[in-house]
């Protein structure tokens, strides 16, 4: 594969799944986010997966001759690359879904927050990445990746219980309603 190509696969194609989920928009609404999350969730597990047995614990630390479970494959970490962007476009679209959905009146301290809170978790990890084995990185991801879709998944099934009308988790809290219908007086 040239280096060309190599570098410009990835970012042509990793929109896809956000284009994808724009596209079944009425299926998402029939059955909600969290099935989008859980595809998620899988397609990251399968890349962590595919990554730990691909590449060397070393790797994160530069150059390796350090040897991985299976011969190390350039073909298969693309691979890997394009699961992990389509992964998180599987993520980032319910998460925004329902950040606006859960707070409408309030979006722009919940996307605050939530970019808040991503930083510094990103943060984190440029930290302890230049001390630690990739295996262990994978042990991370893999840990908050579950907490965060059963967290996720907790949070649409009690948006989902108060749920009257329309879609992404519209609340049926009275003040809520009085309040919208106030305004439009």
């Amino acid at each position: 594969m040239s280096q060309n190509c190599q570098t410009n696969l990835t970012p042509c194609l990793c929109p896809t799944g956000g284009a994808l989920f724009g596209i079944l928009g009425q299926k998402t609404i029939r059955w909600g986010r969290d099935p989008i999350v859980m595809v998620g969730f899988v397609v990251h597990i399968l890349s962590f997966f595919l990554i730990f047995i691909n590449l060397p614990d070393a790797a994160p630390f530069g150059d390796t001759n350090g040897l991985a479970f299976i011969s190390s494959n350039q073909y298969l970490a693309m691979l890997c690359s394009l699961l992990l962007g389509f992964g998180d476009s599987c993520y980032n679209t319910q998460i925004y879904s329902i950040l606006g959905g859960i707070f409408p009146e309030d979006s722009a301290p919940a996307f605050a927050l939530f970019k808040f809170t991503q930083s510094i978790a990103a943060a984190a990890s440029f930290f302890y990445s230049s001390h630690i084995g990739l295996h262990a990185q994978l042990g991370i991801l893999i840990v908050f990746a579950t907490l965060g879709t059963l967290t996720f998944c907790w949070v649409e099934w009690m948006s989902r219980a108060k749920k009257t009308i329309g879609y992404n988790g519209a609340i049926d809290d009275p003040a809520y309603v009085d309040s919208s219908r106030a305004v439009i007086d």
